[in-house]
């Protein structure tokens, strides 16, 4: 058979992925920016040690970002970010949610008035409408080609995350050549289904509960259900990368867990309030799954490797650890972007639902307020600067590592000095 264009591409014109290498990429809205901010430095880097992930899982924005590389896994890396990032600059707010002021969101309401009046048949789904989602992941995703990367042998596998309403466990939706369903992990609430990722599974990643209207998944059969996001219970898919066959991860994240240097010592109030709940419920939980991995990793210093399956608790995992360095630094960014974007004139010809919603929110008083308008904060010029932050991150880590191993054993949260660095190798010593 003669082989396509893409599958050419994907086999002779640049380094094969490698199979054993898994990227963990999480959720947190319009912050996914920085992940492909931080990828167009890492993914040429890891491609030129031939190192280039093979197995691909995300959750909610992470979900779209990881089908997005995986339709793209015949390009050689930097083309393939190139489109990433084009594709990021082109969404829009309203490519995500419907207007606050239209039509919908007044039915909303009044759908909400009517459950409180006990009205037969108001119900109220979601705060707000994602539905713009349902041509905007099939427009900027091509699932079609994904199909063909896996076939050609471009991507082994690639996995999305999300949430069963049914059963409230993590369902991890995968596609790869070898379709075998890891087995139920009972402890950590985690199920496989091999399925044919299309971009109903993505939108079901990406569904926020209390915000967006859960997504109905029919395909496969066995798995079939309502699902929202898979952020709610598993933002940091490590160990499902690991059951895929990754014996090594690099785990980009959106969060920091790092203490800030000057903490706000004023009484708190309820937008601190929810920051400190989306803080435990994605930056915690971030640290805490890497954490866990380098002490699994400690505890197996030593030890013959090898004895146990991939990524088993007989066999250390090396990884690579990237997230913005300070708890508010994302935040602050937004608030400043928010400043520059929506203050006077400028307020007018911008998004009027971001310019409310940032007012509502008084994204400008400070970074607090930043980090919460920051996860739909879709628009141009904060992309650009979570883009450049991420990619800046990424420089900074390749300039530490140098001409050494870049797979770390041992724990070493972004941001806290030099332990943000990687360990260089030993040089060899002369015989």
């Amino acid at each position: 058979m003669t082989p396509t264009p893409s599958t050419r591409e994907a086999t002779g014109s640049h380094p094969p992925s490698d199979p054993t290498v898994g990227l963990v990429l999480a959720g947190g809205g319009a912050r996914g920016a920085y992940e492909i901010g931080a990828l167009s430095v890492l993914l040429p880097y890891l491609e030129a040690r031939r190192e280039r992930p093979g197995i691909v899982v995300g959750t909610s924005i992470g979900a779209l970002n990881g089908a997005h590389l995986a339709a793209t896994a015949h390009l050689p890396a930097a083309r393939a970010i190139k489109g990433a990032i084009a594709l990021w600059r082109q969404v829009d707010f309203r490519d995500i949610i419907d207007p606050f002021l239209s039509p919908g969101e007044l039915g909303r309401l009044l759908l909400y008035v009517g459950e409180l009046l006990r009205v037969p048949r108001a119900e109220l789904r979601s705060l707000l409408d994602n539905s713009p989602m349902e041509r905007t992941v099939p427009d900027k995703v091509d699932f079609d080609q994904l199909r063909r990367n896996v076939e050609a042998g471009a991507l082994s596998r690639l996995a999305v995350v999300a949430t069963s309403y049914a059963t409230g466990e993590s369902v991890v939706f995968h596609t790869g050549r070898d379709g075998a369903d890891p087995p139920v992990d009972r402890k950590r609430a985690i199920s496989y289904v091999a399925a044919q990722v299309e971009a109903v599974h993505v939108r079901a990643s990406s569904a926020i509960p209390v915000f967006f209207p859960a997504v109905r998944v029919d395909e496969p059969a066995a798995a079939s259900g309502w699902y929202g996001d898979g952020g709610t219970r598993l933002n940091t898919p490590i160990k499902p990368a690991l059951k895929l066959g990754a014996r090594k991860v690099v785990v980009v994240g959106l969060n920091s867990s790092v203490t800030p240097e000057n903490p706000k010592l004023d009484e708190p109030d309820v937008f601190d309030g929810a920051a400190q709940f989306v803080q435990a419920l994605l930056a915690d939980q971030l640290a805490q799954d890497v954490a866990t991995l380098a002490t699994a990793n400690e505890q197996l210093a030593g030890r013959t490797p090898g004895k146990g399956a991939p990524g088993g608790r007989h066999e250390p995992v090396p990884y690579i650890f990237l997230a913005p360095s300070g708890r508010f630094e994302v935040g602050d960014l937004a608030r400043k972007v928010y400043e520059q974007s929506f203050s006077g004139l400028r307020a007018k010809t911008g998004s009027r639902d971001l310019a409310a919603l940032g007012y509502v929110l008084n994204a400008g008083r400070d970074a607090v307020r930043g980090d919460l308008l920051s996860f739909l904060f879709f628009h141009r010029n904060f992309v650009d600067a979570l883009i450049a932050r991420g990619r800046e991150d990424a420089k900074q880590w390749v300039a530490a590592v140098g001409d050494g191993d870049p797979w770390q054993l041992r724990y070493s949260p972004p941001g806290v000095g030099e332990m943000r660095r990687p360990r260089r190798r030993p040089a060899p010593v002369p015989a």
